[in-house]
């Protein structure tokens, strides 16, 4: 049953709708209630830095429930997050900081400044619940006696991530890497390698290290001889003559060959520090990222103009297209604008057609003044206010949603919109 209406696909991220009713809160009404709760409660702010540092675990897909069930795989259907909910979150605000809480959101900006937008995700497309609850209950449900998932004890863990048990190599590959002796590339999956032999005695005494602090690493050789015999080590590594499958023997042997390298003093020195993994180097600082506008930039010019000629219902829609909040209400701005150069190309001499045809260059040019070289951005506004203006009103789901440009074009348009205003008569 459970591996029955199941799909893998790559899949919009726009397309993707958070779960108001995930397991990880209360029921919530809205977007914004989740968001805020995931950045509170559930570390979302450290997933995004990881994120925005290393991308998404290529390991984990995302689970998804269509919304549309006559066609739950369709490319056009919506979904909303089954397994997933915190990554999806860490995404929309690297994506839009916008839509971060209050407090955290130059934090995210901060984030997003080299981030490249993920615009889609791999996912798992489930046609229910039932479904896809089958296997999530895997993940988040415990062992249950060996079919869900198993945590790592501390040994597994240990031999996996270079804990305790790999800090000496760690911090010998650090060394070797900061001094330009091996590179970030070469040094990959050498850990275990370089542990079996730099934890043994022998090996110790012939490379001059002392352990007995264990939380730095000492040399009772000269940097000069340190450095001679790391880098006959890291040679030896690189090319297998230092190998994984050596016994203590084979170690030992070797540790009398590291003690013979050409070119060493043999001359002992007082316990020197080995300095810890550099830190990298501040980047220069970056420009801040400019702020999307919040609202329609307002003209004095044309409000006052608007007043003083009694126009109420045109002064009305200009002052609510300049007071009301781009980011939550761009497709009602859109329609609002539309409105607006409507009612206004009307009461300036439009007797037929609509404003877009009533615009047009020539009469940007000899009627309102604009010069040749910018007729042409004017009237692109003007097509793009028209034209979202008609999608928003009369389609059932297409509409404009970006406020930016929205806010740009009435700027680009101010004084075409002054000169309507003293052409205006009621």
């Amino acid at each position: 049953m459970a591996t029955l209406n199941v799909n893998e696909q790559t899949v919009d991220i726009g397309r993707i709708f958070l779960d108001f009713n995930n397991p990880r809160h209360e029921p919530y009404d809205d977007q914004t209630e989740v968001i805020e709760y995931l950045c509170e409660k559930e570390n979302v702010y450290a997933l995004a830095k990881d994120i925005a540092k290393h991308n998404l675990n290529p390991l984990e897909r995302f689970g998804l429930i269509s919304l549309n069930k006559n066609e739950p795989h369709s490319k056009k259907s919506r979904y909303v997050m089954a397994e997933g909910n915190r990554r999806l979150c860490a995404i929309m605000l690297l994506n839009d900081p916008n839509l971060a809480p209050a407090k955290l959101r130059g934090d995210f900006e901060k984030l997003a400044r080299d981030f490249k937008k993920i615009d889609e995700v791999p996912a798992t497309i489930f046609q229910d619940k039932i479904t896809a609850n089958f296997w999530i209950e895997r993940i988040h449900n415990g062992p249950q006696g060996g079919i869900g998932r198993k945590d790592w004890n501390a040994d597994q863990k240990d031999r996996h991530f270079g804990g305790k048990k790999y800090g000496l190599a760690t911090r010998i590959l650090n060394y070797a890497q900061d001094n330009g002796i091996i590179s970030a590339d070469e040094r990959k999956g050498t850990i275990s390698t370089v542990q079996r032999y730099v934890g043994n005695q022998k090996i110790q005494d012939a490379m001059g290290i002392d352990i007995s602090d264990s939380k730095n690493l000492f040399r009772s050789i000269s940097k000069k001889d340190f450095d001679i015999i790391i880098k006959k080590f890291v040679k030896d590594l690189l090319s297998n003559h230092v190998s994984s499958r050596a016994n203590s023997k084979v170690i030992e042997k070797y540790a009398i060959e590291l003690g013979k390298t050409k070119g060493l003093s043999k001359r002992r020195v007082p316990a020197t520090l080995i300095p810890a993994e550099k830190k990298p180097s501040k980047p220069s600082k970056q420009p801040k990222k400019p702020k999307h506008p919040e609202t329609i930039e307002c003209e004095d010019d044309i409000l006052n103009k608007l007043k003083a000629k009694k126009f109420y219902k045109l002064e009305k829609i200009y002052y609510s297209l300049c007071k009301i909040k781009l980011k939550d209400h761009t497709p009602l701005l859109t329609v609002g604008a539309w409105s607006f150069l409507e009612s206004l190309t009307a009461c300036a001499g439009r007797t037929s057609g609509d404003f877009l045809s009533f615009l047009d260059n020539n009469k940007l040019q000899n009627v309102f003044g604009v010069k040749k070289q910018d007729a042409k951005a004017k009237r692109e506004a003007i097509e793009r206010i028209s034209k979202n203006g008609n999608t928003t009103k009369h389609s059932g789901s297409a509409a404009n949603f970006n406020g930016d440009q929205l806010a740009h074009d009435f700027d680009e348009l101010k004084e075409v919109i002054s000169s309507l205003v003293d052409l205006a008569k009621k």
